[in-house]
């Protein structure tokens, strides 16, 4: 029964670039290989270091896949990346450029800098091109031999596998799980060492580490939305708390308005009364004062009719100057007690 290392090792390939660095880590004969078929030209590698770190002078660190030097001392780096968005063409060409902080010493001569080559195998258009095969060269101007290259970016498609020339050959074997279906026999004695042979407890080894170092990924990311998570709870209780206060200090604005409603209720409520009360005395005022002023005027005819009477005005008389009918005069004479 296979342990779960061996069954993460059995889906590997050569686009793995765990596996790939192990597989191929020292194995000048399978670089040249890589590099020969993807160059179309006889390469001999003679120096493979896996996973070689550069760190720049402002301490940005990469860390290459595969950095390879031939016999003529020309450098290559090679990249595999499944994902075709993180193979873009500035990062590759700050790959190439970072090759310089190993190569060049001092004394060097820009002349007798080396070429670098980086290839990088993706799977997908990684140089957005639409093409299996593409390069991007670099060039620098020489007086004596004219313009000529000093780097090279080549990217390469391994999806792009279905043909019979070498280039699709090779993306064929880089992408095959099963060792024993690779075509190149030094490719597949390498994935066989690293599967079956005496490479594999190495590569578990890796699978482990890899494992390990996923799993304190996925805790720290959940340690990280725990804590994010955390911090949105406590944001959304402060921002309840908040609305809580809000809602509270409107329940007393609301309450304050409706006091101030029925003060000012109660208010016109005791101005109306007051205003009743004082139309109906100045009501029962005027009232009396007509009647004291009718009573005054009765009073005075009463006594200005006695007068008449006392002075033995004549009855015709009487009624003409009080505009009284004579009946009217004879009764109000009798109540005065007057005898006409």
């Amino acid at each position: 029964m296979l342990s779960k290392e061996e069954k993460v090792l059995k889906n590997m390939c050569l686009m793995d670039d765990t596996f790939m660095t192990v597989a191929l880590d020292g194995n000048t004969e399978a670089i040249s290989i890589l590099v020969s078929t993807v160059l179309k030209r006889k390469i001999r590698i003679t120096s493979v270091v896996t996973q070689r770190t550069v760190i720049n002078a402002k301490g940005k660190k990469i860390i290459m896949d595969v950095f390879a030097v031939d016999d003529h001392g020309n450098v290559y780096v090679i990249e595999v990346e499944n994902n075709p968005t993180r193979a873009k063409v500035p990062r590759m060409q700050y790959y190439s450029d970072m090759v310089s902080n190993i190569i060049v010493q001092s004394g060097t001569t820009y002349s007798q800098i080396p070429n670098r080559t980086v290839i990088c195998f993706t799977r997908g258009d990684g140089a957005k091109t639409g093409q299996s095969l593409s390069r991007s060269v670099t060039k620098w101007k020489n007086t004596d031999q004219g313009v000529i290259p000093y780097g090279e970016i080549i990217y390469v498609n391994v999806k792009e596998n279905q043909g019979n020339d070498p280039i699709s050959v090779l993306c064929r074997d880089l992408v095959q799980k099963d060792y024993r279906k690779i075509v190149n026999p030094v490719l597949r004695e390498s994935c066989r060492r690293t599967k079956k042979g005496d490479k594999k407890e190495i590569m578990c080894d890796k699978i482990r580490q890899l494992q390990a170092e996923t799993r304190k990924e996925e805790r720290a990311r959940a340690a990280e939305r725990e804590k994010k998570l955390k911090m949105e709870i406590e944001k959304a209780n402060k921002l309840a708390e908040e609305q809580k206060k809000e809602a509270e200090r409107a329940n007393m604005l609301v309450e304050e308005q409706k006091k101030e409603t029925d003060k000012a209720k109660r208010e016109a409520k005791r101005v109306k009364k007051e205003a009743e009360r004082q139309k109906k005395q100045e009501a029962e005022r005027l009232k009396k004062e007509v009647e004291r002023a009718r009573q005054e005027a009765e009073q005075e005819r009463n006594n200005y009719l006695r007068g008449m009477i006392e002075a033995h005005i004549p009855l015709e008389s009487i009624c003409a100057v009080l505009h009284m009918s004579v009946d009217a005069v004879r009764k109000q004479a009798s109540q005065l007690g007057c005898v006409l």
